[in-house]
């Protein structure tokens, strides 16, 4: 992989780190989506680059996202709410954003976030500089 490659790489893994704290750094969920998944493909082609088997098996425990969990964090960042909220109340608002999700509550959603943004920070470290596999493998992670 060239070096313009990897810095498009960690610049965009480090926009996804800083995602869970600043959700302005994207300007929509699919934006943010699209960022994760050049993320993703691009760490498979440095893994097979590498033939790494730890980069591959950290790109398998990514959590699956869809855009409208992504759409709920945003707007929870923010402080919105919706016109359900503000009309039929707490309970109303909760369960329009319960269907919107298919079923995933808030919580679970920021936990997806909490574990990208773990797993990036780990990829991070190593496209910047290899020797940090052999560390994470040797600490259990």
């Amino acid at each position: 992989m060239r070096e313009s490659d990897l810095d498009i790489l960690k610049k965009s893994l480090t926009i996804i780190i800083g995602f869970e704290e600043r959700v302005d750094l994207v300007n929509s969920a699919s934006e943010f989506l699209e960022i994760h998944n050049r993320n993703i493909q691009m760490l498979k082609d440095l893994g097979v680059e590498r033939q790494s088997d730890f980069i591959k098996k950290n790109i398998s425990d990514y959590p699956k996202l869809r855009v409208s969990e992504i759409e709920l964090f945003i707007f929870r960042k923010r402080k919105e709410k919706s016109f359900l909220w503000f009309v039929g109340g707490r309970r109303l608002g909760f369960v329009y954003d319960l269907i919107r999700t298919r079923g995933v509550l808030l919580s679970q959603i920021k936990k997806k976030v909490a574990k990208i943004k773990d797993i990036s920070q780990r990829m991070y470290k190593v496209v910047e500089n290899p020797i940090f596999e052999e560390v994470y493998q040797k600490t259990g992670y």
